[in-house]
């Protein structure tokens, strides 16, 4: 950020800025969940002071001012980080124990959604939400790596999309409160592949003879119906880890498939967006 973005904000403007840093450090330091921003750019905003105060102080040494108010204004600038040394640690430990709580040890019940306290995004500033993110994707690689089911006895289960009801819910033949029917389903797709008609020994045998043509081994041609197309409209200096534990570079442009939880993940962050290409 350049001096003139600090600028940009008047005198009232940065005064209120910096009470709020003391104002929701106090309230945070008695919540385990983190509490609301007053402004959704937090974080922004307090650079643009930080820089802002630091203008001053150096003014006040070119201009040769009394030693007792450039030692008040350089206190000043010295309490204000100290708080947010403060603030971050206790934000930052409410957003990780909220992040490991829905992906670890919340109880998703039967209907796999997860219980428990949400927090509103709206009042958050958005490197929070990416902070938030990354740590339930760690949380998941791990669920994974452990066998987490396994370990606490829980059947493995196909998702139910956010917002679809259970497929118990439909009945043959009755009104849905006026919504419109569910369309017939469509009839299975036979493989694109025909099965060789010579086992392995023999396909060595027909190699060994000199028929080096045996058919190659089927490839399937549809797509997984559990991944998402998405297009990067950002691209990010460091690799992104998925739920496999791959490193992705994330370049602006590329088109990629990746699962739903992976790819809302990028979409939530404003990496990516869906793509219908």
């Amino acid at each position: 950020m350049d001096d003139d973005q600090a600028d940009a904000l008047t005198s009232v403007e940065l005064d209120r800025i910096e009470k709020a840093i003391f104002e929701v450090a106090r309230q945070q330091r008695s919540k385990q969940v983190p509490v609301k921003l007053p402004f959704p750019d937090f974080w922004s905003l307090v650079v643009k002071l930080v820089i802002h105060l630091e203008q001053e102080v150096d003014q006040m040494r070119r201009e040769g001012i009394g030693s007792a108010r450039l030692s008040t204004a350089t206190r000043r600038i010295s309490n204000i980080r100290t708080q947010l040394r403060n603030l971050a640690n206790l934000r930052l430990n409410a957003l990780t124990n909220n992040a490991v709580i829905e992906s670890l040890l919340e109880d998703r019940g039967k209907t796999g959604r997860k219980s428990g306290v949400t927090i509103d995004w709206s009042k958050m500033d958005a490197k929070e939400r990416s902070f938030h993110s990354e740590i339930s994707l760690s949380v998941e690689r791990f669920r994974r790596l452990s066998s987490w089911n396994v370990l606490m006895g829980v059947e493995d289960s196909e998702d139910i999309s956010v917002g679809e009801p259970s497929l118990s819910r439909f009945n043959d033949g009755e009104d849905q409160d006026g919504l419109a029917p569910l369309p017939s389903p469509s009839p299975k797709r036979s493989n694109d592949w025909d099965d060789p008609e010579i086992d392995e020994e023999d396909r060595i045998r027909a190699i060994d003879a000199g028929y080096i043509d045996s058919p190659p081994p089927p490839t399937p041609s549809e797509t997984d119906v559990n991944l998402v197309r998405i297009r990067i409209i950002q691209d990010s200096e460091d690799p992104v880890i998925d739920e496999e534990g791959r490193e992705i570079s994330i370049v602006s442009g590329e088109v990629h498939l990746f699962s739903k939880r992976f790819s809302e993940t990028l979409i939530s962050v404003g990496l990516a967006e869906l793509s219908e290409i």
